[in-house]
């Protein structure tokens, strides 16, 4: 998002506090607390990860915001008279939509819902907010580079809407065992659909009655779900992930789908875990091209494995991974499956 800074003089005298930004990497949005310039401002993120990378990032620069973490932005209060959506390229379709929509109930009456798009020629955002507000302007095209501004007011004469969710279901099964039933929300792993990758661990993976797992990085739970018929009924599923989203979708289908004594942890750095309290540790890092986050998750597997314990590990990028994995457990095997790297190493 290089021309955020670019685009929000477009909006500047139309920003009053106090300010609610909905997402947006670390860098654009700590830049754009200092173009603020102190106003009352909140910092909306899924990611505890994330939050606590912008937390430090406004520390090192002296700048004042509270950040917040959830899995929906509509669970803050209506009491923003600005409410911004630095809008990135990557964001899917649906999580644009359901931001634009869940940040309506945000916003006070009066108020104004302002996206910073990306793209020189939006197509999306326009219809997005006429739909939800009922108007909406937006920046005339000017240069090259610099995005589109898209801004609407919450009219306080209409009447509340109703909250629509934006969700997809699916059913996944893995080889001859029982079919599941997920639900998933836009911004989480693998939306809609079960990864690939993660059907390719489950396939390879050694999972015994009793056995206690941990669903590493977990998404929606369909790993753990999907492993708990087999490590049942003495057996224990934890589930944990950075996302409050994801966290938040797990249970609810660990629940849905029978999934007994299920623990779940949201945290940035899994230092929440217990040492040695794992007999198998299933890892399909969701952004796999992030080294940082796959050596978390190798590191953290190898201190809450048991000795003895199996760690199952999805990758793409085998000759940079594998090194990592032998460093720290001392030797791995692989088998390759669906067009991934099982690596897989004992404690």
């Amino acid at each position: 998002m290089k021309h955020l800074l670019d685009l929000f003089p477009v909006v500047a005298d139309r920003v009053a506090p106090p300010v609610l930004v909905a997402l947006g990497p670390v860098w654009p949005v700590t830049e754009l607390v200092s173009a603020l310039k102190g106003a009352e401002t909140t910092l909306f993120q899924f990611d505890v990860f994330q939050a606590d990378r912008l937390r430090e990032k406004l520390a090192q620069e002296k700048l004042t915001a509270e950040v917040v973490v959830g899995p929906d932005l509509w669970d803050l209060p209506a009491k923003f008279n600005t409410v911004i959506f630095p809008a990135s390229m990557q964001a899917d379709y649906e999580l644009k939509l359901d931001m634009v929509e869940q940040g309506y109930h945000c916003v006070a009456p009066g108020g104004r819902f302002i996206t910073l798009s990306e793209y020189d020629r939006d197509t999306t955002f326009h219809k997005v907010h006429k739909k939800t507000f009922g108007k909406c302007s937006e920046s005339p095209f000017t240069a090259k580079g610099h995005g589109t501004a898209f801004w609407s007011t919450r009219d306080p004469a209409d009447p509340p809407q109703a909250r629509r969710r934006h969700r997809m279901t699916y059913h996944a099964r893995v080889g001859d065992g029982a079919s599941m039933s997920f639900e998933s929300w836009p911004g989480t792993f693998s939306y809609g659909r079960m990864d690939d990758g993660s059907r390719a661990m489950l396939e390879v993976a050694d999972l015994r009655p009793g056995d206690k797992v941990l669903d590493m990085g977990c998404g929606v739970g369909v790993v753990g779900c999907l492993a708990w018929p087999r490590v049942a009924p003495n057996g224990r599923v934890t589930f944990v992930d950075s996302s409050a989203r994801a966290v938040k979708l797990a249970e609810l289908n660990a629940a849905a789908n029978g999934v007994a004594g299920a623990e779940f942890v949201l945290t940035a750095n899994m230092t929440d875990l217990p040492v040695g309290g794992f007999d198998v540790v299933l890892a399909n890092p969701p952004y796999f091209a992030n080294s940082e986050v796959g050596r978390l998750f190798i590191h953290t597997a190898r201190e809450v494995l048991r000795p003895g314990g199996r760690f199952y590990f999805v990758t793409k990028m085998p000759v940079q991974t594998i090194p990592e994995i032998v460093d720290i457990f001392g030797g791995v095997e692989s088998v390759e499956n669906r067009g991934y790297t099982l690596v897989m190493a004992t404690a």
